[in-house]
């Protein structure tokens, strides 16, 4: 039996992630998690905080405070905002831990007693003003290949490439803003993808099939005929887990390296004894959910280590690549915390509401624009319009109408209803969440179709006098009641507290299985049904034009 091991690209643990962050990894992970627990699958779901690196040091700089008390404040303020975004991990952790020293320094001996560490001496960037040396994000500038003011010392994060300081062009400090920058040969530690290179190409030609994104596949396979090189690992700045080896005491190793074992780390700080039964499992599926601008160190990076330590680690089963979600009209904006971030955001709508909007325009396959006006249609025509109104409208005709409802209902009794579950189901196993959404707003289209059709208050008026009309309005009832039970179950992994409220009506207070839609249910007519959803407040519309 497969065993599911679920990631999602770590934020970095500097300021609050924004709407864009959240649904580009860990919004769809989750999404994606929650629907393997309805199958009642063996499956685990890591993130965490990425502490190490040049954003925290660049925040902690600037707040004049040590990088790791930032990133343990900030890791836990990240922690509660997922909590109250219905956000179900098996465990959040963070990279600045005992257990991921540990793992780390373990592949980084085996890679270096393997032959894959070369060391070797690097031109880094110095700033001539704060007489420090420039790392990763410290140095910005001009991307050589897109030419968009938007390269770092590691990547582009217009395009994607990976960087190599020197190659950022008209670079600047991004501590100070100016250009007084020298390059200065230092010693480094460089992992040897080059002699890595036939075993990545091979392991991407043969795992690429398994539902992942196109453009991760493209991007990886456009990079590996191009022809890797060594990259830097470590780096010259005093944030990080200290190089374990001589001559490198003034060296870190390299935020992406302690961040991609980081998810290993998580898993270990989360249960020391059974970390390895997912990790080092020939039956695990490690499906890892990041944003496009993440593609590469995980498709060439992360398998290069874990193949060249020898360690037995699994390599990724499924990349599920996300584009971006942008605004020209809305400002998204990490640094700083400022901007329509998780924070601010539930300031304007509950969390459900976030879930599922982002999830309908989630950029899975090309970018997406998030507008005022798309979120309001989506809330007020989708959300309420079709599905909240469906569901209330269902559950108060049954009520003031009770002689009519059979005591128990199947939701799977209307082919048409197997069908769209059928549709759910085929959707989420290929990763496809926004045909899976789709599916429960299909679903919501077919009772509010039967309801126009059928009209069944009239119908219910008629069948007081004729037993037939009765017996086929119990019918239609019955329909409308399993179709509301199923969006039910199916509401779920996008919206866990409208499911409940749903099911509740139903008596179910347990979280939902697929299994359930084949079960017969009481419904429960007594609570007066409330609205699952409700469209958007003038006030509410006002408080999302503050981020225009």
């Amino acid at each position: 039996m497969a065993r599911y091991l679920i990631t999602a690209a770590l934020p970095y643990a500097y300021s609050v992630p924004h709407l864009g962050n959240f649904v580009g990894s860990v919004l769809p992970a989750d999404v994606y998690y929650k629907y393997l627990t309805m199958k009642n699958e063996d499956t685990v779901f890591v993130c965490g905080s990425d502490q190490h690196g040049t954003p925290t040091e660049l925040a902690a700089i600037k707040k004049g405070v040590e990088p790791s008390a930032l990133a343990d404040e900030v890791h836990e303020k990240i922690k509660k905002l997922f909590e109250k975004y219905e956000c179900t991990f098996t465990y959040y952790g963070k990279t600045h831990t005992p257990e991921n020293k540990e793992v780390v320094y373990s592949i980084f001996n085996e890679l270096y007693n393997n032959g894959y560490l070369l060391e070797r001496e690097d031109l880094q960037a110095y700033c001539n003003v704060d007489k420090r040396f420039l790392t990763d994000r410290l140095i910005q500038g001009t991307c050589p290949y897109c030419h968009q003011r938007s390269a770092r010392g590691d990547q582009c994060d217009n395009c994607g490439r990976l960087l190599e300081p020197t190659q950022v062009v008209d670079p600047f400090c991004a501590i100070c803003g100016k250009s007084d920058i020298t390059f200065v040969k230092t010693r480094t530690l460089a992992l040897e993808l080059n002699k890595l290179q036939p075993q990545i190409a091979s392991f991407i030609r043969k795992t690429s099939k398994y539902n992942w994104s196109k453009d991760a596949v493209n991007k990886s396979l456009s990079t590996i005929k191009e022809g890797l090189k060594p990259r830097d690992i470590t780096r010259n700045m005093k944030w990080g887990f200290p190089v374990p080896l001589a001559g490198y005491e003034d060296s870190v190793i390299y935020v992406w390296i302690t961040g991609l074992i980081g998810y290993i780390g998580i898993t270990k700080e989360w249960n020391s004894k059974r970390w390895r039964d997912y990790w080092q499992n020939e039956h695990t599926q490690l499906i890892q959910f990041l944003g496009k601008d993440n593609t590469l160190f995980h498709t060439i990076i992360w398998p290069g280590m874990a193949i060249g330590s020898n360690l037995g680690f699994i390599l990724p089963h499924t990349i599920k690549e996300s584009q971006f979600l942008v605004s020209k009209t809305l400002k998204f904006s990490k640094s700083h915390g400022v901007g329509l971030n998780l924070t601010t955001a539930l300031e304007i709508l509950p969390a459900d509401y976030w879930r599922f909007a982002l999830m309908y325009m989630y950029p899975e396959n090309a970018d997406s624009e998030f507008t005022e006006h798309g979120l309001v249609e989506i809330v007020n025509t989708v959300m309420n319009d079709k599905i909240g109104n469906l569901a209330q409208r269902v559950l108060k005709l049954s009520k003031s109408n009770r002689f009519l409802i059979e005591a128990e209902i199947t939701a799977s009794a209307d082919p048409k209803v197997k069908r769209i579950v059928k549709e759910y189901t085929s959707a989420f196993d290929k990763l496809q969440l926004k045909k899976a959404i789709g599916a429960v707003v299909k679903l919501a289209d077919l009772g509010n179709g039967i309801m126009s059709k059928k009209e069944p208050w009239i119908m219910a008026k008629k069948a007081k006098d004729d037993a037939a009309v009765e017996k086929r309005t119990k019918a239609v009832f019955s329909n409308l009641l399993g179709i509301t039970y199923a969006m039910g179950v199916l509401l779920y992994p996008f919206t866990p507290k409208a499911s409940a409220e749903l099911l509740s009506y139903f008596g179910v207070d347990a979280e939902p299985t697929l299994k359930m839609l084949e079960d017969k249910v009481k419904p429960d007519l007594d609570p007066e049904p409330k609205p699952i959803f409700q469209k958007m407040t003038s006030s509410e519309i006002e408080k999302l034009k503050k981020y225009a």
